[in-house]
């Protein structure tokens, strides 16, 4: 019985664990697009995307492109890693956006916090395993208590059986 039940409890932590491993990594990110003199661009155009681990960093960590964007009044929206996976730590980065269309004279910005919501997956994967694993050993300190019951039930018996003879 109990060797069914920690089959069963493992395939739960083993299920809930993929599934949180599966999860996207997608950031949402909206920026503006202004060249050198503040003007803002409005329009379609393709935006490269560059994550670099400082404002001076010459090759970018992570790149993607994204085409057809649409840009009102500089403003645009993007969901980073859907073109290209997002695989960093996200302590703390500088973004860049760059158009062939229009002259950005692009400036990195500081991106930091949202990355940290990935980890959340992997904590509750661990919380669940450490959750499973003290049920189990709760589980299992019952069980050996009800044999440790059921033994002293049965010394007392043969004592007092021992003292009725």
């Amino acid at each position: 019985m109990m060797r069914i039940f920690y089959t069963l409890a493992i395939s739960l932590v083993l299920t809930i664990s993929f599934a949180f491993a599966q999860v996207p990594r997608l950031v949402h990110y909206q920026g503006e697009l202004e060249n050198a003199e503040g003007e803002l661009f409005t329009g379609t155009t393709d935006l490269q995307i560059g994550i670099y681990k400082s404002p001076r960093a010459e090759k970018p960590t992570w790149i993607e492109i994204h085409t057809n964007v649409e840009i009102q009044n500089g403003i645009y929206s993007v969901m980073l890693g859907s073109q290209n996976p997002l695989k960093l730590s996200f302590y703390e980065y500088f973004l860049e956006a760059k158009s062939p269309d229009f002259e950005s004279g692009a400036r990195r910005k500081m991106i930091v916090g949202s990355g940290y919501n990935y980890r959340l997956g992997f904590l509750f994967s661990a919380y669940t395993i450490v959750w499973v694993a003290i049920f189990l050993f709760m589980l299992s300190i019952f069980s050996r208590q009800k044999k440790l019951i059921n033994e002293l039930g049965l010394i007392g018996k043969l004592q007092k059986e021992k003292a009725s003879a």
